[in-house]
């Protein structure tokens, strides 16, 4: 009983006496003694204990989208994969010429060029008639959108949420 009484008590002076950051919308600095405060900024390790260092917002949004960055691809699987993605560009470039729009004639045109046996993903992008696409390649992706106005055509890795496409709603 004696040992719960002792860990209860550090417990408590650990979370009463921290520091961190207090962020409340709306809530003006707090006269409260066990308010939360900022870690002191120190040039060395180790840091005071119980310092908790809260990520900037900057840190916070870049990692709320990190599921978006896409893994680098060899040099090799790059090479293989930029005939496919010019013989796209030139189809596109068809496309817009005879005025085609639509996820019709851009499936259709990503599907001629994908070699046989790959995963070809279409789909609506939204903003006017963008059509979204990917070609899964050996190791990588080839992805873009076509639209009335313009189009592009990239070669990269797979998406650090996997696969070439985020989510619908991402």
């Amino acid at each position: 009983m004696r040992i719960l009484t002792v860990f209860v008590a550090i417990l408590l002076s650990a979370v009463l006496g921290g520091c961190g950051e207090e962020r409340m919308r709306g809530a003006g600095p707090s006269a409260s003694p066990s308010a939360l405060r900022p870690c002191p900024e120190i040039a060395e390790p180790p840091m005071p204990s119980p310092c908790v260092t809260m990520p900037s917002w900057e840190q916070k949004h870049a990692g709320n989208r990190a599921y978006r960055q896409r893994a680098a691809l060899p040099p090799e699987v790059a090479a293989e994969a930029e005939p496919v993605a010019e013989a796209l560009r030139d189809r596109f470039a068809g496309l817009r010429e005879r005025k085609l729009h639509g996820e019709a004639h851009v499936a259709k045109a990503v599907r001629a060029v994908a070699p046989p046996g790959t995963n070809v993903i279409i789909r609506a992008g939204g903003a006017r008639s963008a059509v979204v696409f990917a070609i899964e390649l050996r190791g990588g992706c080839l992805t873009g959108f076509y639209d009335e106005r313009e189009s592009e055509v990239e070669v990269g890795g797979y998406i650090n949420d996997g696969g070439c496409l985020t989510a619908p709603g991402h």
